[in-house]
Formats: structure tokens, sequence, C-alpha cells
């Protein structure tokens, strides 16, 4: 068997679980645990980060992007405590990770180390809220089991994250290497009686409509969701999460129905339906446009979390399944039964037909300038054969160019990460980096804002050490633009401190030795994407100066109907 260090432990329990790649930051308190990534860095890359948020998100964008549990580290204190932001968002959006945090010796506690809380379990107290588990390895022997349990739980039921705290003195101790065991995740079945209803419910309806969230695109069920889709005859629409479950351009594809932030076509048809069947969705505010989608038919609600079922919309069937497992039994006892793809087609004609041109235009709007849906589109357009293919992954980031961005056609599952959960600002960046690790084949374009890039702008510095060649493309509008909005309506005109500084992007870009492209002019828009997209063979800023006054068409489309404009 052989005595080892927990370092070691840790590591080659990451290796008998499949992990090749990890994303982290070195201190103190870790660099037993480096030591022994050292000696195995043929097995396991280590994705070096510059800040503990930025690596954090790094390890969601990679997480996404692949579909398996992603794995970062950091040191004790400060560096556990950067991980909050990160891994609240996963907890909030269903993310997969497990994050492994250094503690100051725990055998010692008390003394004064640096790094070290006054009370020895407050570094641990401030996951347990919000992870699926939060847990200590208080021996060397235990960290096998705790890791498997670790991996086991980021995937069961929902998706979400597990925090593992490893003190320094543990990672440095010896122990015996008794070998790995793998613990593989139950998934969860819906019970068989509330599925025959459901199956009732939807042969039986007249204007079925399948409303679906990200977490059919978490349990990888878009493929069954079309055939259930196309024997039923429901059109299908989404959430801004659940983008890509249906490709765009799919005949049942009803659109984006997220409220006031959605397409009209898709709120219209949930409007109209006398059955919807939402899956793997919590109906949260940017989802649903401040809950103002409206559901006037029987709602039939599938959730793996029970707790996300109820909130928001009276439900009148409720089942909690995890979304492939429910939709495989949806099939097995709709196949041959329903009245067919047309019929679907046919109600979104039909919608169509009633709702006329709903073309709109952003307020503000300035056709001498780049508006955000001018960048939105020529976007769409320079990468549409790669986002038709599922070749191309585009992260978004909060703010205007977030809700901007709600726009773009989406083809398939895990090419789009939009925060629209928790909605971090200055995720984008990051999340590519990590998505382009996941997929190196792939291209990847983060799309981002100046406020954000300030936040974690400096991950660039990693896609350069590394070479990787991802697109971050910049929506600057000098302004943190939806608070400078918001300060506008909801605030009397008192617009204060949502200003950003400005930042020559190109010269930062020359510092790192990177390609940079800046559009002004928007004749140059898709020549200047495209340069930067596909021109270069590393990374690349595009720098567009986006019209200050325009608001995104999502939010132009609430304001309009708030204000009974349209």
């Amino acid at each position: 068997m052989g005595v080892v260090s927990g370092g070691e432990v840790i590591v080659k329990s990451l290796i008998e679980e499949g992990v090749d790649t990890v994303f982290g930051l070195p201190g103190t308190h870790v660099l037993g645990l480096y030591a022994a990534l050292h000696d195995y860095h043929e097995r396991i890359r280590h994705v070096l980060g510059r800040f503990e948020p930025s690596m954090g998100f790094m390890a969601d964008g990679y997480a996404r992007a692949s579909g398996r549990t992603s794995v970062l580290i950091s040191t004790a204190g400060p560096g556990a405590t950067g991980l909050v932001t990160p891994l609240a968002q996963a907890a909030v959006e269903g993310v997969p990770i497990v994050a492994l945090a250094g503690l100051t010796p725990i055998r010692t506690a008390g003394k004064g180390y640096y790094h070290e809380f006054r009370d020895a379990n407050a570094q641990l107290s401030i996951f347990k809220p919000f992870t699926k588990l939060a847990i200590r390895a208080e021996e060397p022997r235990e960290i096998p089991k705790i890791l498997a349990k670790a991996f086991r739980v980021t995937r069961e039921g929902r998706p979400g994250p597990v925090y593992v705290e490893l003190p320094r003195d543990i990672i440095e101790s010896e122990t015996e290497w008794v070998g790995y065991t793998k613990e593989e995740p139950v998934r969860i079945k819906p019970d068989t009686a509330l599925v025959d209803l459901a199956v009732k419910e939807l042969l039986n309806a007249e204007r079925p409509i399948i409303y679906v969230g990200g977490g059919v695109i978490a349990a990888n069920a878009g493929d069954v969701l079309i055939r259930v889709a196309e024997e039923i005859g429901a059109p299908v629409v989404t959430s801004v999460m659940g983008k890509g479950a249906i490709p765009f351009d799919h005949p049942l594809h009803g659109g984006l129905a997220a409220g006031y932030f959605g397409d009209t076509v898709a709120v219209k048809l949930v409007e109209n339906a006398d059955v919807v069947l939402a899956i793997g969705t919590r109906f949260s505010e940017l989802g649903t446009g401040m809950w103002s989608l409206p559901i006037r038919g029987r709602l039939i609600h599938v959730n793996v979390d029970p707790n996300d079922i109820g909130k928001n919309y009276k439900t009148d069937l409720a089942i909690i399944s995890d979304a492939l497992e429910f939709l495989n039994a949806l099939h097995d006892r709709v196949r041959g039964r329903g009245p067919g793809k047309d019929r679907g087609v046919k109600l979104i004609d039909e919608v169509r037909a009633s709702v006329g041109n709903q073309q709109l235009r952003e307020l503000g709007y300035d056709e001498t300038r780049i508006n955000p849906s001018d960048l939105v589109r020529a976007l769409a357009h320079v990468i549409d054969s790669d986002m038709r293919e599922g070749k191309a992954v585009v992260t978004c980031d909060a703010g205007g160019n977030q809700v901007a961005m709600f726009e773009l056609p989406v083809y398939k599952p895990r090419t789009y990460f939009n925060p629209a959960g928790f909605t971090s600002l200055g995720f984008a960046i990051p999340a590519a980096i990590g998505a382009k690790v996941a997929r190196p084949e792939a291209t990847v374009v983060a799309t981002t804002g100046d406020a954000a890039f300030f936040m974690t702008g400096m991950e660039i510095a990693t896609a350069a050490e590394l070479n990787l060649k991802i697109a971050f493309v910049i929506f600057n509008d000098r302004a943190q633009g939806v608070l400078k909005l918001q300060q506008r309506l909801l605030y009397g005109g008192k617009v204060y401190a949502s200003h950003t500084y400005p930042m020559d992007f190109c010269k930062f870009a020359e510092s790192l030795n990177i390609g940079c492209v800046r559009i002004s002019d928007r004749k140059e828009l898709e020549d200047g994407l495209e340069r930067c997209i596909y021109g270069f063979n590393g990374p690349c800023i595009v720098d567009v100066l986006v019209n200050p006054d325009a608001i995104p068409t999502p939010i132009t489309r609430q304001v309009m109907t708030i204000f009974g404009k349209r």
C-alpha cells in the first residue's frame, strides 16, 4: 500500500475519480497539496488563476461546458472566503463544483496563525448554509471517503457545489494509501402514478406548452425533450438558462418565455396554453421577467428539488424528478398516442399571426452609433455556423449586456452560459477560460461590459499565459448601464456612482502581448468581430464602443409594457 502524505492522498483520489484538470491558486496552507500536484503533473493539469473569485468562475465555466464536476483549490482564510461568490452562484444555478480549501493547522487552533479565524469553525460555517455539503477532513485516512462522497453529492439531485476543508497539518501528515472507491449518484425517478396523471392532462390538452429551464440541460435531456414535444404536438419555450435545450431553428421552438424580457410569441404561447408542462425551472425573477410571465392554464411542475416547486406559481400537479428520468418515463407513455408535431407548429403559427410584427427597436436607438442589439446581431451572424453545429461557447455577464444577450440564437445545450440566477458581475471572462480549457476545440466568446471587466479582466493574463484562443467582447458604454437606467427611471434621475473610468483596453492587451480590435463604427462591426474571433492564434479583446443611451431590447420591451406603450 505504502505511506503517503495527505496531499498525495488528495491527488491520487482525484485521479481515481477521473479528474484531469483543477483550477487553483497556491498559498502556504495548501503547499503540501501543491507538492503532490507537482509529482503528478502529467496526470492532472493545474490552471493557475489570479484571484480566487475568478478562479471559481473558471471552474463554473468548465463544469457547464463539460458536464462534469469541476475542482478548484484555494488556501485558507482570505483564499477560502474568496470562493463565496462563485460557489454561491454555483449553488443558485445548479453547477457541480468540488472546492478544496486549506485551513490553518487544526491541532494547534487558536494560536493566531495568519489566515486563521478567531473561531476554529468559522471558515467551515461560512459555506454550510448554501453549499450542498461543507465538510472538514479531520484525519488524512478519511480523505478518500470524503472526496468520493463530495463528487457524488455534487451530481445527485439538483447539481451544486461541495466545500471540502483541508487543514494544513492533515495535508502534511502521513498515512497509508488504502485506495479509492467511487460513489455513483442516484437519479431521482418520478412517481409513476403522477407521470400517468401528467400523460392524461397532456394528451387531453388542446393547447399544451412545454416550458424548460436549465435543469433539462443539466440532466442532458434535450434529445428526449424534443421527442416528447414532437409526439404530443407541444411548442417548447425556454427560460434564459434553458436556451439551447431545443435548437433555435426547430419547428417547435417557440422562443424565450421570460415575461417582459421574453419573446412576444413565446409569452403568448404560455398565456394561451391550457396545460403548461414546466421542467427543470425555478421560475426565477429574470427568467420570468419579474414574474410577469402569465400562466393561465393548469401547471405541471417537474423539478428535482421539491423546494423549487410552487414558490412562484400555483402548481396543479407537482412531480419531483430528475428531468431526464421524467422525460424518459413520459415518452414511454405517450409514444404513438399524441397528435404529432404538426399540431405544435400550427399553434406557433397561429400565435405569430395574431401578434403580428413584433420586431422592436431599442429605446434610445441611434443609427449613427453601435447599439447593443447591433452588436448581438453581428455576433450571432459571425459565429452562426459554429453555434448551429455546437462548436461555439458564449459566456455572458451581468448587467445590460447580459440582458441584450438574451436575444442570441442558441442551437445546442452547453453552448450559452448566462448567469441569470445569481447574476454575478465579472462572470463571463473567467467562465470563458474555464470553457476553453474544457473544450479546447470550440470557438469561445466572452461577452462582458466595461464595469464587469474591471472586476475580473486581469484573468485575461491566464488566457494569455495558456495561449487560449478566446475573444473577449466588451460592450463598452462607459457606465454600469442597468444601474444608471434604474436610477433614471425609479429614483428620480439621481444618477450617482454608476459610471466607469475610461480605459484603453487595447493598451492593456498590448501589455499582455495579445490581440485587440477597437470598433466604433457600425460598418466595421462584423469584420472587427470576425477578425478577433477567428483571426488571432491566441486571446483577443474586442472593445466595442456602444451607445450608452440605448436600452437593450428586452428591457425596452419591459419599459414599454409597463408604461402601456405596446
